[in-house]
């Protein structure tokens, strides 16, 4: 046999080849779309994940926030502590909060302190100025220890604004410099420096 015939006979042995009509019709089935499955059964599967998840970065925002607001603090205190090394002049010449008050008559607060009034009569009220504490209107208070001489400066904001995040706050801190005493008293805060 030579090549041309071994063609032919390959090529009609092919052509004979035939599939049954059922593997036809089995094939042809294969090719039409399927009915959609039902995508959502495998999500009960993942809601605990999901749940526990957002449990997750719940408590991680939240921790984050709260090491944030430990910063804030020692943020206003530093602030606080700055303004009380620096040396600007008081603007009204007073002694007493009241006189302080009738000075500072722009303020929307009150520089009179309700709390801790027993620490705060050791001292007099020399003078006081506006100032700004983290962007709110504040006073500052030029104030003498009666005991010691010690010139002191007392600080009042009203708690707005970032301020909030110091509400409850009755702590003491001590910086290289400067001794602290902040305090919230009727929505507003105090800061004693000596």
């Amino acid at each position: 046999m030579n090549e041309q015939e071994i063609d032919k006979s390959v090529r009609d042995f092919f052509l004979c080849q035939k599939l049954p009509a059922e593997k036809v019709q089995s094939i042809l089935e294969q090719g039409k779309p399927q009915p959609k499955r039902n995508n959502t059964a495998g999500w009960h599967h993942w809601v605990p994940v999901a749940a526990a998840a957002t449990i997750v970065m719940a408590f991680s925002f939240q921790m984050g926030r709260s090491y944030n607001d430990d910063n804030f603090y020692f943020d206003v205190a530093g602030e606080i502590a700055m303004r009380h090394n620096g040396y600007k002049s008081f603007d009204v010449k007073a002694a007493s909060f009241e006189g302080a008050q009738e000075g500072l008559r722009d303020l929307a607060f009150s520089v009179t302190p309700l709390v801790k009034q027993k620490l705060l009569s050791a001292y007099e009220v020399l003078g006081a100025r506006y100032c700004q504490l983290q962007g709110q209107q504040a006073a500052h208070l030029q104030v003498k220890n009666r005991k010691t001489g010690t010139l002191c400066t007392l600080y009042v904001a009203s708690l707005k604004g970032s301020l909030t995040s110091l509400r409850s706050l009755d702590r003491e801190i001590v910086l290289e410099a400067n001794h602290l005493d902040i305090w919230e008293d009727s929505d507003r805060l105090f800061a004693l420096v000596d």
